[in-house]
């Protein structure tokens, strides 16, 4: 029996073909590659609030536009795929923090989802290319910096 794992939503799946008798086996590696707690785990989890996190995921999401609009200019290499490419991710992810945000509640795991995705033009010196991106992507990376210390992590 194929047990599937992953998140179908980034196209992150992988089929595991999991053969009679060591699905316990096949199962508890996965849970311990992906970091789920066994079912004997007692652990305490710590409850996660979410509105303590809600004004530094909406300085991403502004840090966010600011850089995709600066890196959306009519001198902007639109014709480059590549450029285009990180254009489209960074708006996409943009938006997938915005309805995160929109919703009462949500989970540590449904931030860091999204967060994953969070991707700055570089980190550290900034390359010729993106050197007058530098303020916009600094802010990106700072905010994304944030998101983390305010999520515990």
């Amino acid at each position: 029996m194929p047990a599937v794992v992953g998140d179908t939503r980034h196209h992150l799946c992988a089929t595991v073909e999991v053969s009679a008798g060591h699905e316990g086996v096949i199962m508890g590696f996965l849970n311990k590659l992906f970091g789920k707690a066994d079912d004997n785990d007692n652990a305490p989890v710590a409850p996660f609030d979410s509105a303590s996190v809600r004004s530094e995921v909406d300085e991403l999401i502004s840090a966010l536009g600011a850089l995709t609009d600066a890196m959306d200019t009519e001198d902007a290499p639109l014709s480059n795929p590549g450029w285009r490419g990180r254009l489209h991710d960074l708006r996409e992810v943009r938006g997938d923090l915005r309805i995160l945000t929109r919703r009462q509640d949500f989970t540590k795991d449904d931030l860091y989802e999204v967060l994953t995705c969070v991707r700055p033009l570089y980190r550290g010196e900034p390359p010729k290319d993106f050197a007058h991106l530098a303020p916009q992507n600094e802010r990106v990376v700072s905010a994304i910096e944030d998101v983390h210390r305010a999520a515990g992590s």
